[in-house]
C-alpha cells in the first residue's frame, strides 16, 4: 500500500448492510469492505436504515452510516424517484473522501464531489445507454469484459473510463474452497432469484426429460420469488410447480437463504449446478456460478457472453446453447453430465481452482491498484 485511502461505498436505497437481506450486490461490496479495510484503508460504508442495526458504528475495521430509506417497489418511476431522494440524503451526510464507489443509479448524478473525491460506479447490470450521464464519474468499474463492450458501444466518449473488474465471490465461499470435492448428493441445484429470465423452466424440463433414467437425482431450487427480492411473483412460481407434477418432490423450491455459510453447506453437498439464465441483457457477471464452482460443483451454464470471463467448456464447465431447442440443448448436456461420475469429478475440482481468482482479497487488490491510478490522476 502506497497511500492510506479513504473510500466511501454508496449502496442502494433497499437492502440492509451487513447483508442479512438482498441480493449479490450487497454480498459483494460488504466483502470489498472487509477487504479495504484489511488492506489499512479508511472506509466507510452508507447503507439505509434496518431494524436491528445502529445509524453509526465501526464493526470489523469498517464504519458504518445508515440513513432514512424504503423498502423496494416494483422497477419504474417511484423506483426510480425513491432512489434520487436516498441519494441526496446520503449526500448530506456523506464524508469526505478519495474514492466513492456506488452502484445507485442516481447517486453519480448527485453526491457532491468536494466530499465523494472520485467517483467509481460499479456497472452490475446491462447498461442501456446511461453510462454518457456519468461525466462526474471517474470510472466505470463493468463486471465483466461483455458488459465494458457493451458501455463502449453505447457510449463511445466513456471508453477511457471504462475499466473491467470482475465481481467477487463472499468470504463464505472463498474459505469453501479447498482440493478435495468431498462425498456429494444426487442433486442439481439451481441458485438464484425466481423469474422468467432465469429460464428455470427450461430447467425443469431437461430435467423432466432425463429423470425416468435418473431415479435417484433430484432438483433443487434455491432463492426468493417474491417481487420484492427480484422475483417474478408467486403465480411465476406456480406456473413452473405445474410443468412436472409427475416428479412430485423431486422439484423442489426451497425459497431464499440468506445465510452464506447455510449455502455453501447446500452447494458443497450437492454434485451439479445450473445456471440456465436467458438473460442476454440482464446478467453482467455470474457471481452464483462462480460461488457454485468455490463449492466444487460440476457447473452447466448457458451461452451468455458475460460468462466468459470464468468459464472455460469442457475444462472447467459445460454449456448449453439456450437459443433455439435450448430444452433439448440442455437436457443432452445434463445427460451427459450426471451419466458420468468422473467428468463430474474433473470438472468440480477445475471450477474451484477456477474460483481462486474471485477471492475477495483478489479482486479488492485489483480495485485498490485502480484507486491509487485515480487518486494519482488527482495528484497530477
Amino acid at each position: 500500500m502506497t497511500r492510506k485511502l479513504k473510500i466511501n461505498i454508496v449502496m442502494g436505497p433497499f437492502y440492509p448492510i451487513p447483508p442479512v437481506r438482498g441480493l449479490a450486490v450487497e454480498k459483494r461490496q460488504y466483502a470489498m469492505a472487509l477487504e479495504y479495510a484489511k488492506a489499512g484503508h479508511e472506509v466507510t460504508m452508507i447503507s439505509r436504515r434496518f431494524d436491528g442495526f445502529p445509524n453509526h458504528e465501526m464493526q470489523d475495521g469498517v464504519r458504518h452510516i445508515r440513513v432514512p430509506s424504503f423498502d423496494p417497489p416494483k422497477p419504474g418511476l417511484t423506483y426510480r424517484l425513491m432512489d434520487a431522494l436516498y441519494s441526496v440524503i446520503v449526500g448530506l451526510r456523506l464524508p469526505k473522501a478519495d474514492v466513492t464507489v456506488t452502484n445507485s443509479v442516481s447517486a453519480p448524478l448527485i453526491l457532491p464531489l468536494r466530499k465523494a473525491g472520485r467517483i467509481a460506479v460499479s456497472v452490475g447490470r446491462y447498461p442501456k445507454g446511461q453510462m454518457a450521464f456519468y461525466r462526474r464519474a471517474a470510472r466505470l468499474h463493468a463486471a465483466s469484459t461483455y458488459i465494458a463492450q457493451a458501455i463502449v458501444q453505447q457510449s463511445p466518449s466513456m471508453r477511457s473510463r471504462v475499466h473491467v473488474v470482475n465481481n467477487a465471490i463472499s468470504h463464505d465461499f472463498a474459505q469453501a474452497i479447498t482440493s478435495e470435492r468431498g462425498p456429494r448428493q444426487t442433486e442439481i441445484v439451481y441458485l438464484g432469484r425466481i423469474s422468467r429470465e432465469k429460464g428455470l423452466d427450461i430447467l425443469i424440463r431437461a430435467f423432466q426429460a432425463i429423470a425416468p433414467h435418473y431415479p435417484d437425482w433430484r432438483l433443487t431450487l434455491i432463492g426468493p420469488w417474491d417481487v420484492a427480492s427480484g422475483g417474478d411473483g408467486g403465480a411465476f412460481l406456480d406456473e413452473l410447480k405445474v410443468i412436472a407434477p409427475e416428479l412430485g418432490e423431486r422439484v423442489t423450491f426451497t425459497g431464499p437463504i440468506y445465510n452464506g455459510q447455510a449455502i455453501v453447506a447446500r452447494l458443497r453437498a450437492a454434485d451439479v449446478f445450473v445456471y440456465p439464465s436467458v438473460a442476454e441483457k440482464g446478467e453482467a457477471f455470474g457471481v452464483a456460478p462462480v460461488e457454485a464452482m468455490a463449492c466444487g460443483c460440476a457447473i452447466i451454464l448457458s451461452a451468455l457472453k458475460c460468462f466468459e470471463d470464468f468459464v472455460a467448456p469442457e475444462q472447467n464447465g459445460l454449456v448449453f446453447d439456450h437459443g433455439r431447442n435450448a430444452v433439448a440443448n440442455l437436457t443432452e448436456v445434463l445427460n451427459r453430465l450426471l451419466g458420468d461420475a468422473d467428468l463430474r469429478e474433473r470438472l468440480g475440482r477445475a471450477a474451484m481452482r477456477t474460483a481462486l481468482g474471485f477471492t475477495p482479497a483478489r479482486i479488492a487488490q485489483a480495485m485498490l491498484e485502480d484507486f491509487e491510478r485515480l487518486v494519482a490522476d488527482d495528484d497530477r
